[in-house]
């Protein structure tokens, strides 16, 4: 969907979710209507909207509980069924069989619900087919609500959720930059930290959805490897938890140290360069070996001069902090090698893909 359209159809009350629901539930009515007639229509478009969510996941997990219920309640009513009749005993022991079950094989509970409003009703409607009807009348209102929460979905999604990514990875940039300034500097940093962590999560979240729907499919390459990336980034934020916490430990002449501030700098430039290179569509000017190059051989002459300059002790403490700004190059240096590695291997299988092509072409002529 357009995302100009969507915001108009938005300021007239029509939303995505909105949009979902009465397709998936009006389809679903002439899905049933087609195939079966006038039985029991009602069941599939009402499947579709229960079921449907802002997300194929959600839609599918709840589609998932409802038909368990469905079927465990519609078993549980057939037995309890055979031999009483509709009454306060019938209706007794049978949301104690299927409730009891359901509970002791750990369902979840909007499962176990729909367990007792589908005894309660297939056991009223006994001798009308009621459960068979159901069963398939609601699987079709969930496979319906699932097409068109995989069809319909928020434009530029994969856009947004690449520009969550980067916003975060530059965001863990600056929370490194900062652990050296004390004061309020620090507290931002922190805070750049927690944000950082928060965007790198929800668009991960966003981009396992992403998979679930039919319009990013042309897309999947760049989408696993924007997930790689993410994951590249998250588990940099994890070093810079811990650099944080060493820096914190450290006295404060070591902490506020020019020296600590440049090498702590290099690093989280190698950070927002790395972040930029894979995540945004502007060429980046500068070179991420030479900075990681330029990084690592900051972080090793200082920890060399400085062996002679501190005592034991001190060398332990900022030993602790030097080793993880030396993981943050490493992991930034092997998820780079990964995307250019990624890159020839594209060129080889279209070169032969077209080599092929050629012989193909040849073979029918001859």
């Amino acid at each position: 969907m357009n995302e100009g359209l969507q915001d108009r159809l938005e300021k007239f009350g029509l939303s995505l979710y909105m949009i979902r629901v009465t397709l998936a539930a009006s389809l679903s009515w002439l899905a049933v209507h087609t195939l079966y007639g006038d039985s029991y229509l009602y069941f599939a478009p009402l499947a579709a909207i229960l079921i449907t969510q802002g997300s194929v996941k959600a839609s599918l997990e709840k589609g998932v509980y409802r038909m368990t219920g469905i079927v465990l309640g519609g078993i549980v009513s057939l037995i309890v069924g055979r031999f009483f009749d509709v009454g306060a005993l019938s209706i007794l022991l049978m949301l104690l069989i299927g409730i009891g079950v359901a509970t002791a094989c750990r369902i979840n509970i909007q499962a176990i619900s729909q367990v007792g409003v589908t005894s309660v009703l297939a056991l009223t409607f006994y001798n009308d087919h009621y459960i068979e009807w159901r069963v398939a009348e609601t699987l079709i209102g969930v496979v319906i609500a699932l097409i068109i929460n995989m069809i319909i979905v928020p434009p530029k999604g994969f856009v947004k959720v690449k520009g969550l990514a980067l916003e975060g990875g530059l965001l863990l940039a600056d929370a490194l930059s900062g652990q050296t300034g004390g004061g309020r500097e620090a507290i931002q940093a922190g805070d750049a930290l927690t944000r950082s962590a928060s965007l790198l999560a929800k668009s991960e979240l966003q981009q396992k959805e992403l998979h679930y729907t039919l319009t990013h499919y042309h897309c999947r390459n760049e989408l696993r490897g924007l997930t790689q990336t993410t994951a590249h980034l998250k588990k940099i934020h994890s070093y810079v938890k811990e650099i944080r916490a060493e820096i914190a430990l450290l006295p404060a002449h070591y902490a506020a140290a020019d020296w600590m501030a440049e090498v702590v700098t290099a690093t989280a430039d190698c950070i927002a360069l790395y972040g930029t290179k894979a995540l945004a569509d502007a060429e980046c000017q500068r070179s991420l070996p030479e900075s990681l190059r330029r990084a690592r051989d900051l972080q090793l002459a200082w920890f060399s001069e400085l062996q002679g300059q501190c005592s034991l002790t001190s060398i332990r403490d900022l030993g602790a902090v030097f080793s993880h700004l030396n993981r943050v190059l490493e992991e930034i240096e092997q998820a780079d090698y990964v995307v250019m590695s990624a890159a020839p291997q594209k060129a080889k299988a279209g070169a032969a893909h077209a080599v092929r092509f050629i012989q193909k072409g040849l073979s029918h002529k001859l």
